[in-house]
């Protein structure tokens, strides 16, 4: 029965949790198990695969990680994004997040043990605070935060953050406060085979189990829930001396066509115009939906004196844009963050104009999420692809895709050196040395010749080195007519 969860330490996988049918642990890890590496084990052999991954491997590039230097760490992270604490830097109060599937487990406060001290990090080693020489933590846990505390999601954001960047699902990412409002990544941990025996880590294991075999009963029965698309694009409204004009002149108060805050001065204004459109099952039916909105803002914002409706990823100094994308109906994992990076971040980016990518990392970091009340969640990497309709329905496929087949797309270039540098970096030559391998693993796929349709104009867009007009007006590309005042 597919739903057990497996600890890997590099020799052999065992039982971790879930309840295998007879007979399972000598079989090992199957379809619709997963399978968590523990520790800094090398990656268990079944976590790559021509074809498929099989069951769902946690922390596959654990061994990678903890080969790092403190320098390859901080460079990553700093890459991504994430601050680093740098050595001899003083930290006011220091604080753990554990983390698995990137979603916290505790937010803590840490104190000092006692006569304890920590010893300088040996050469060759990841990035490691307040780590004795023993290598076990000399800080002791004083405090648990509640997730109502302030401080408890910039915190979980930060660690999540930090704990994707080095390519991980589960991890301890120790955190300092200077006592000014900013926050550090002070050091990262794996959390060992003995810590997934007890404690939270082991009700996380018994709680993916039981999500799997939850998943493998709907799927059996047929009662799997559908997958839904949705989106939340933003755009401008600039003025032909290219000032940018409040949206919240035309669309406070909208629902499906309204404004988006932001801070400014410290004070809350409503320049971005954003978009929330109703979920469809296809990128075609979600396409409509925006359209739709785009016609309901159309009558609202009367085009004398002249507007530019701008869109991608800056098209004014100062306001990045983006194009989030809403997958329900599948469960978070890694995995598919990784995927979505690789099948829809780099395509887009192929495609972006040069300037664009000034947004980046501040905004556009890779793996970028947030949960939904509903129960899906939203992917935050993408810049706002309404400056292309055919950018916009080929994102939509293109994620529908990974949701789909996160078990057969086993190309993922976004964890490869190489591409993530050229991501950041906005190296569109070198990014685009992927995009054959993309195209060859998708078209491999049972769901590509369904989807193939939204998706091949965007490959062969970037084939003929075309980029998208972030600087023009969209509203031609989506057939919406301006509104005479």
């Amino acid at each position: 029965m597919a739903g057990t969860v497996w600890l890997w330490d590099g020799k052999a996988c065992r039982l971790c949790a879930g309840r295998p049918d007879a007979g399972a642990e000598s079989a090992g890890p199957a379809e619709g198990d997963a399978v968590i590496v523990a520790g800094e084990a090398a990656a268990w052999p079944g976590s790559r695969g021509a074809r498929g991954f099989g069951a769902l491997c946690l922390n596959a590039d654990a061994a990678e990680f903890a080969a790092w230097d403190r320098n390859e760490t901080e460079r990553r992270l700093r890459r991504a994004g994430a601050a680093v604490l740098a050595p001899g830097q003083q930290a006011l109060r220091s604080y753990e997040v554990s983390l698995f599937q990137l979603q916290p487990l505790a937010v803590e406060k840490l104190q000092l043990k006692p006569r304890a001290h920590a010893q300088p990090q040996p050469k060759g080693r990841a990035l490691r605070a307040n780590v004795g020489s023993n290598g076990e933590p000399v800080m002791k846990r004083v405090q648990t935060m509640s997730d109502r505390d302030a401080r408890y999601r910039p915190f979980a954001r930060l660690a999540v953050r930090a704990l994707y960047a080095c390519g991980l699902d589960n991890g301890i990412v120790e955190l300092a406060d200077d006592g000014d409002g900013k926050c550090y990544v002070a050091g990262i941990r794996l959390p060992s085979a003995a810590a997934y025996r007890t404690g939270i880590w082991r009700e996380a294991a018994d709680a993916l189990a039981a999500r799997l075999q939850a998943d493998a009963r709907d799927r059996n029965s047929g009662e799997a829930p559908a997958i839904l698309l949705g989106a939340d694009p933003e755009f401008l409204l600039l003025a032909e001396n290219g000032r940018v004009v409040s949206a919240a002149r035309y669309l406070e108060g909208g629902h499906g066509a309204g404004c988006d805050a932001i801070v400014v001065g410290g004070a809350v204004v409503h320049p971005i115009a954003e978009l929330r459109p109703a979920p469809s099952p296809t990128p075609d039916g979600l396409a409509r939906n925006i359209r739709r909105l785009l016609q309901e803002a159309a009558r609202r914002i009367p085009d004398q004196p002249p507007l530019r409706w701008a869109a991608g990823g800056m098209p004014a100094v100062g306001f990045a844009l983006g194009g989030h994308v809403h997958l329900s109906g599948v469960p978070l994992t890694g995995r598919l963050l990784r995927q979505l990076d690789s099948y829809v971040a780099f395509p887009l980016a192929m495609i972006e104009s040069p300037s664009e990518r000034i947004r980046r990392p501040r905004y556009g970091a890779l793996g970028d999420f947030r949960l939904q009340p509903h129960g899906g969640f939203e992917y935050r990497t993408l810049p706002s692809w309404l400056a292309s309709p055919l950018a916009a329905k080929a994102a939509f496929a293109l994620a529908l895709l990974c949701a789909r087949e996160s078990g057969s797309l086993s190309y993922l270039p976004s964890s490869e050196d190489e591409y993530l540098a050229a991501y950041y970096e906005g190296d569109r030559p070198t990014l685009t040395r992927c995009l054959e391998g993309l195209a060859a693993s998708m078209a491999n796929t049972a769901s590509y010749p369904e989807l193939s349709r939204w998706i091949e104009p965007l490959l062969q867009a970037i084939r003929d080195g075309r980029t998208w007009d972030a600087a023009g007006d969209f509203r031609a590309k989506w057939r919406i007519s301006p509104r005479q005042a």
